[in-house]
Formats: structure tokens, sequence, C-alpha cells
């Protein structure tokens, strides 16, 4: 599907996408829309949409399976810099294996900053 049709896909689904607020430090930060009971999720900046239907996520472009993998964030809380415990932040990052590329396991780096938004 090109961009246009999947544009002009989103513009009759009429969906309005709000960010989905997650710490700083989230590789994933998504923007979801429910419209008619069914959730739409997308990467900010992306305009490839994920739809819930029913049992997983599905590519609206391509109609393949959303896949996730997961995404290690090292929490640097020692006492010198980018030293830490060895531990780390994990999270699932949802992508279409199709029309993205897989995700890196490594992520950011959490600082002791960010750390505080861990507490929240």
């Amino acid at each position: 599907m090109s961009e246009k049709e999947l544009s002009d896909k989103v513009k009759k689904l009429n969906l309005e996408f709000k960010i989905f607020e997650v710490p700083s430090w989230s590789t994933f930060k998504p923007e979801v829309a429910i419209k008619d009971g069914i959730e739409y999720n997308k990467k900010i900046g992306s305009n490839i949409i994920y739809m819930n239907n029913g049992e997983d996520f599905v590519c609206l472009d391509c109609d393949s399976e959303i896949l996730a993998i997961e995404v290690a964030h090292p929490i640097h809380d020692g006492p010198f810099p980018m030293s830490g415990s060895g531990k780390c932040e994990y999270e699932q990052v949802p992508y279409c294996p199709t029309c993205e590329e897989k995700p890196n396991y490594n992520g950011s780096p959490i600082s002791e900053k960010r750390i505080q938004n861990l507490q929240c």
C-alpha cells in the first residue's frame, strides 16, 4: 500500500491520536486512538499504524502481525559517570516485521535523574 493510500485509509477512519505518557527513556513512545471500540497505536513521528484485531495487533498497511522485542535500558546509578550496578529496566517495543526494522536490543541508558521517573 502506498503512503497516499494509507493516508486516505487513515482519513476515512478519522482517527485522532493522543500521545500516551511514558518515561522519557522509553524507546516506544506511542500515540493511541480508539474508534468504534478498536484501539490503534503508532509511534510518535511514524506513519505505521498498529490495529488491535481483538486478539493481536496487526499493521494497518500490510496486515502483518505486530511483533515485539525486549529492549534493555542500563541503569547508570553508580558513583562514576556511565557506571552502574548492572541492573536494567526492560520494555517491550512493538514493530511490524514487514514495514519496519527490528528495534535494537540496546536501549538508551537511564541516568540518576531518569531513575526518579521510574519511581513514579
